[in-house]
């Protein structure tokens, strides 16, 4: 699990990074605004999920080491609706963020995760 920890400490703040240059360049580029702002709502997004897949993928790890402890499920719905309400926002106010962006921003921590995951299991 410590491989683990630090793989997920490491997606964390390489996507706080990402995150704060978004948001700097959301600030020199006014004209891109629409893209960024759909930017930072996928990426907060992501990180949300991010976050709710950590805690349980977390409990079952623990699990493996104490049976006592139980996971409720894997966090799909939550989720899920997570990943909805950031495109329904995005359909619903499309004069504030752009459908690309959130689609984008969405993947942004399944990315991180993925590649850090994978460097650490070498």
């Amino acid at each position: 699990m410590h491989n683990f920890a630090e793989a997920m400490r490491k997606t964390f703040r390489y996507a706080m990074i990402c995150i704060a240059l978004t948001a700097i360049l959301w600030a020199l580029l006014p004209q891109e605004r629409l893209f960024l702002q759909g930017l930072l709502l996928g990426m907060a997004g992501s990180l949300l999920n991010g976050s709710i897949l950590l805690n349980k993928t977390w409990r079952i790890g623990q699990m493996a080491e104490n049976p006592a402890v139980r996971p409720r499920g894997t966090g799909m719905a939550q989720r899920l609706l997570i990943a909805a309400f950031a495109v329904f926002l995005t359909i619903r106010f499309p004069h504030l963020f752009a459908l690309t962006g959130v689609l984008i921003g969405l993947f942004l921590f399944q990315a991180l995760g993925f590649y850090f995951v994978y460097r650490s299991f070498k």
